[in-house]
């Protein structure tokens, strides 16, 4: 929040996995065109993964764009790494990666 405006979003969720691990799952990560590239978006990640983790998490996953090269270029900055090319995942027709990463 900037005052009253809100410049970015993360949604995040915790279930347990077929493995039963409590697997942190990032659905939405969202920041104003205006505030990216100013760490916004891997401070509102990075948060997220510490709460997972206190959370007893033990692996976090999300899938992105193949084509979004913003975001791929922020998680792998993070540590996260390409588990899987998901062929047609969007509506649009779209390709995706599967980035996971283990805390």
């Amino acid at each position: 929040m900037d005052g009253d405006d809100c410049v970015g979003c993360i949604v995040c969720k915790l279930e347990k996995s077929a493995k039963k691990v409590l697997r942190g799952y990032i659905a939405m990560l969202a920041v104003r065109k205006d505030r990216r590239t100013c760490g916004l978006g891997s401070e509102l990640v990075c948060l997220a993964l510490q709460r997972m983790k206190e959370s007893g998490c033990e692996e976090v996953v999300l899938e992105a764009e193949e084509s979004n090269t913003g975001a791929l270029r922020l998680y792998g900055n993070l540590g996260f790494i390409r588990s899987k090319r998901l062929e047609k995942y969007y509506l649009n027709g779209s390709d995706a990666f599967r980035l996971k990463m283990t805390l």
